[in-house]
């Protein structure tokens, strides 16, 4: 269903970091790139999708790169954002801008559900893993990377 294309659709908020009328979802097929992540997709139209992640204690998205561009909003618990070789930490109402082709990954902190907003074009490219190659210049870059990253 393409919620919000040309009607007001009204999705209440629940105490349990859901809203009602929207499924929940895996991220992503299983692919062993990322962990314990979950996906709520609230509102798709045909330029924007309005998307809530979740994901569980010690658990990471893929670390991956792509042409679009993401912009995320903490909303629960706290996280770490690596972009490109910089490492952020967030907490509840930060945004970071993750610009294209900037390898990412999010991870949730230890003791902690790391829940967030991600925004990005409805039309976008599929994701590309990084390789090795690639992976080792980031973290000799930044060697703290190297007890970050998972992949």
């Amino acid at each position: 269903m393409d919620r919000g294309k040309s009607e007001v659709i009204f999705f209440p908020f629940r105490d349990d970091y859901t809203w009602e009328g929207v499924p929940t979802k895996n991220y992503k097929s299983p692919d062993n790139s990322w962990l314990g992540v979950l996906r709520n997709e609230i509102v798709k139209t045909d330029e924007i999708h309005y998307r809530y992640f979740e994901i569980q204690e010690g658990g990471y998205s893929s670390l991956e790169k792509h042409q679009h561009p993401h912009i995320v909003m903490a909303l629960r618990g706290r996280g770490t954002v690596v972009v490109g070789s910089r490492v952020y930490e967030m907490a509840p109402y930060d945004v970071i801008h993750i610009p294209s082709w900037q390898p990412h990954q999010l991870l949730a902190n230890r003791g902690d559900v790391f829940g967030f907003i991600c925004v990005v074009p409805a039309r976008r490219d599929r994701p590309t893993r990084l390789t090795k190659e690639e992976i080792e210049e980031l973290i000799k870059e930044n060697p703290e990377l190297k007890h970050i990253l998972r992949y």
